[in-house]
């Protein structure tokens, strides 16, 4: 049997947090993909990004960084994403499950 990524009480604790929640999960975007805020006050932001210091780099250096930038920006977006997807999806109930096992086994 193949072991589930998440327990049973993580995703209770996913459901907790992020059901029906769209605006916990842009909190956590925005902590996990920073952006340059322009009514901070001066001096005051921190744009992550920023801090590579990409002219010190060769070409194919800079590249790479660059990529790598963009990869992880896709990887805490697709997981943002399947926090919201696990959040909202239904609880089978053990009823319907015995039904789905008897409709799939008589094919």
């Amino acid at each position: 049997m193949k072991e589930k990524r998440f327990t049973d009480e993580e995703i209770g604790t996913i459901k907790a947090l992020f059901k029906n929640n769209e605006k916990g999960l842009k909190v956590l975007r925005k902590v996990f993909l920073p952006t340059y805020d322009f009514d901070a006050p001066l001096g005051q932001t921190v744009d992550l990004w920023m801090t590579l210091n990409l002219m010190s780099l060769s070409p194919q250096d800079r590249e790479v960084q660059i990529i790598a930038r963009n990869q992880l920006i896709t990887h805490v977006e697709q997981q943002l994403m399947q926090l919201q997807f696990l959040a909202q999806e239904e609880e089978e109930t053990e009823e319907a499950k015995k039904l789905r096992l008897e409709k799939n086994s008589s094919k």
